[in-house]
């Protein structure tokens, strides 16, 4: 399920172009497995990431850095439903070789909190303000999006030796699981059955519907009509083609029988679902100059990320002084001081002692 209201989409993809920026409240309860970088920062609540070598609970402002390709799942741990995560996505195949570099051996998939990872955390939540910023302001600055997309970049590749806190999820029944899950992950768009998968791995058909129930909870049809929605939601957003013709192409049998999917994983028809995206592009009166907008409820689940982007020239239990771009700003802990004009544009600041 998705809180409408507080959806929002910077798609890359409209425009060609690698980044690609969302706000949602999506739980994403099936595996999926995607060739961009993605980070996933909580915004709000408690979300479960979980891969194929760990589990962790991720609380407000901590975040999650995904290896392309890497087997994934995000979802919600909160009992009234409520969660809001900012999920950027770095997409390689819109670069050339050249600047994407060694995609396949160059990310691992690492948990970034103020305890785990906390350079990294602290870079790339700096970054992030940045990014942020840029989309507020509604600037979407081409060379500097592309500065701050290069540099989130260098701070997650695997020079920074990401430690990785993995559950001993190494037994035969979860490997098993895996190699199924890998199956129906490269073979969903085909007329796919539980059988066909059993002989593939040489698995029993019982033992392979045990072993998918068990893991996701539900029965291998709906787990793979529900991989196979979640497959096609790029093309839904890209607007092209039509529903009817997105569902035949993800593999599910009738339009029908894809939107009744979509409607239970997100709680909304597909048709719906895509007008609202294309509601979040607004055009100038000549239709020309497309704008993604943030509402203010939206912008006031980000200012703690903008705070980021100030930095620090001096502080003390008394003084602040910060620089925000060509901005300088002093800030004094007890509000008695006086502030005197110097030559040559000098300042003196005098703060009266303790008593």
């Amino acid at each position: 399920m998705q809180n409408m209201e507080l959806y929002y989409d910077f798609s890359g993809q409209k425009f060609g172009y690698p980044l690609s920026v969302s706000m949602n409240s999506f739980s994403r309860n099936i595996f999926s497995r995607q060739s961009s970088l993605e980070i996933s920062y909580v915004l709000k609540g408690t979300y479960e990431a979980v891969t194929t070598r760990f589990s962790y609970l991720l609380k407000e402002r901590e975040m999650i850095i995904i290896a392309p390709n890497d087997i994934h799942m995000l979802h919600k741990k909160n009992v009234d439903n409520q969660g809001i995560i900012l999920t950027i996505h770095i997409d390689f195949s819109r670069m050339t070789d050249a600047m994407a570099g060694n995609v396949q051996n160059g990310f691992s998939t690492a948990i970034c909190t103020e305890t785990k990872n906390r350079n990294s955390y602290i870079q790339l939540r700096k970054k992030i303000g940045e990014l942020a910023k840029e989309l507020m302001t509604q600037r979407n600055d081409l060379y500097r999006m592309n500065v701050i997309m290069m540099q989130i970049l260098q701070i997650t590749e695997c020079k920074n030796n990401f430690s990785v806190d993995q559950l001993p999820l190494h037994t035969d029944y979860h490997e098993n699981y895996m190699k199924a899950i890998k199956y129906i992950d490269c073979h969903y768009k085909e007329n796919l059955t539980l059988g066909e998968i059993a002989k593939q791995l040489s698995f029993s058909l019982s033992y392979t519907s045990k072993l998918l129930k068990r893991y996701t909870g539900i029965p291998f049809v709906k787990y793979l009509s529900y991989v196979r929605v979640r497959a096609s939601l790029e093309q839904l957003l890209e607007g092209k083609e039509s529903i009817e013709k997105i569902a035949l192409e993800c593999g599910m049998p009738s339009s029908k029988a894809y939107t009744a999917t979509f409607r239970e994983l997100y709680g909304i028809v597909p048709s719906a679902y895509r007008k609202q995206f294309q509601n979040n592009m607004k055009y100038d009166q000549e239709d020309k100059n497309q704008k993604m907008i943030l509402d203010q409820e939206q912008k006031k689940l980000l200012w703690h990320l903008l705070e980021e982007t100030e930095t620090v020239l001096y502080e003390d239990s008394q003084v602040s002084i910060r620089q925000k771009e060509d901005e300088i700003i002093l800030k004094i802990a007890n509000g008695q001081a006086t502030v005197e004009a110097m030559q040559e544009g000098e300042l003196l600041v005098r703060i009266p002692k303790k008593k």
